[in-house]
């Protein structure tokens, strides 16, 4: 071998040579050891990666690869609670405040507007009846006018405004009484969802304000104030909705009569036979009347302050509002009440005199200005304007 590497480098085989020769090819192969050696060293092998599958440490030998670091199991989320379901309102006007409220459904075919939160329904097309001062239903304006409204309920009764309403308007008398099973005599409802009336085409913006006004107050009064007795849903509904019932209230104070008042401590008048549905809303707003006469408009705000903090012992706990604030008042005090806000005058013999006659009456149309006095019959008829005296004066002998 030797020989053979000493002849490619063109060396003579010869003794003296040969051994030449092996002196540097030894020196030659040692060279190229230490290069190797230094080689390594300054050009390792790559580091190995730092994520492994478990398939490929099992290829290489390891019987026991290494798991994957563990993750941090997420917290399960909530199980909401269904909605609550609409209420049955079995004839009357507003739903028992002492439920929850609930998201209302638009009915199919209804157009909507929105405004501040205010969501107006209507169904699209002329309006049923058409006379010659009829006018169309103004949606936008009408949830503008809400808005209003609710800011004015909220004032009255020292609550925070309703943030979100919907209000459904049915294009006739008949279709709201099909779609909510109301009374006949019913001309809205708030059933804990949405206030729900129906065109009235002779009406300021096709609807009846009153009655918007007094279903507004029921849907505030539920949601800023919750559970509270009926007197004081129902008389405020009607305080604010401005009208006031004339007829059962002279009645009340023609014939003086025992009535309990507990039996409107009771939050729904939904169970109150329909005989007794209107002295319960004429006795609900005398209460009023009488809360007013005592402690003038601040009252008011005062009366929802005390039955938030009765509430706050237990939800019903509320309902016995009216002994809270008025120990031993009963009926023939509310009437007393009544009789000085009409008439200026105590029950007794004064307010006797005054029904011997006819009545005259003006401010119908909002209980703060309502006034009474007396007249003498007219022969020639039973009821009349009086244009002598302002202002103006409705009279009757058959109040």
């Amino acid at each position: 071998m030797l020989v053979l590497v000493l002849r490619w480098l063109g060396v003579s085989p010869s003794r003296e040579r040969s051994s030449a020769a092996a002196a540097v090819v030894v020196g030659l192969v040692g060279v190229c050891v230490v290069l190797w050696l230094l080689r390594g060293a300054l050009d390792p092998a790559p580091s190995p990666p730092a994520t492994v599958h478990a398939g490929a440490a099992s290829r290489s030998g390891s019987s026991t690869p290494t798991p994957p670091p563990a993750s941090t199991p997420q917290p399960a989320a909530p199980e909401l609670l269904p909605p609550p379901e609409p209420p049955p309102l079995r004839g009357h006007d507003a739903v028992d405040p002492c439920t929850a409220a609930w998201e209302p459904a638009i009915p199919a075919g209804y157009a909507t507007v929105i405004a501040d939160g205010i969501t107006v329904a209507w169904l699209p097309g002329e309006p049923v009846s058409s006379g010659p001062y009829d006018v169309a239903l103004q949606p936008t304006a009408v949830a503008y006018l809400v808005n209003g409204l609710l800011e004015e309920a909220a004032a009255l009764t020292g609550t925070l405004r309703r943030e979100r309403l919907t209000v459904i308007v049915d294009p006739s008398k008949d279709s709201f009484l099909a779609h909510t099973g109301a009374p006949a005599w019913s001309e809205g409802e708030y059933d804990g969802g949405a206030v729900r009336l129906a065109v009235r085409s002779s009406a300021e913006l096709g609807v009846v304000i009153a009655t918007l006004r007094h279903e507004l107050m029921h849907a505030q009064l539920h949601t800023t104030v919750g559970c509270m007795p009926a007197w004081l849903n129902e008389g405020l509904a009607m305080y604010f909705a401005g009208t006031a019932p004339i007829r059962p209230w002279i009645k009340m104070l023609r014939s003086p009569d025992t009535f309990d008042l507990t039996a409107l401590q009771i939050p729904s008048l939904a169970a109150m036979p329909a005989d007794r549905a209107d002295r319960a809303y004429a006795e609900s707003l005398a209460m009023i009347v009488f809360l007013v006469e005592r402690s003038g408009p601040p009252g008011i705000p005062a009366a929802v302050h005390a039955l938030r903090a009765a509430s706050r012992e237990a939800p019903r706990a509320g309902l016995d509002l009216w002994e809270r604030l008025y120990p031993g008042a009963g009926h023939h005090e509310v009437l007393s009440a009544l009789a000085h806000k009409i008439f200026g005058v105590a029950l007794g013999s004064e307010l006797d005199d005054v029904f011997k006659g006819a009545v005259c009456c003006h401010g119908l149309r909002a209980v703060n200005e309502l006034a009474c006095r007396g007249t003498p019959l007219r022969p020639d008829r039973t009821s009349w304007l009086d244009q002598t005296t302002t202002p103006r004066a409705a009279c009757s002998a058959t109040w």
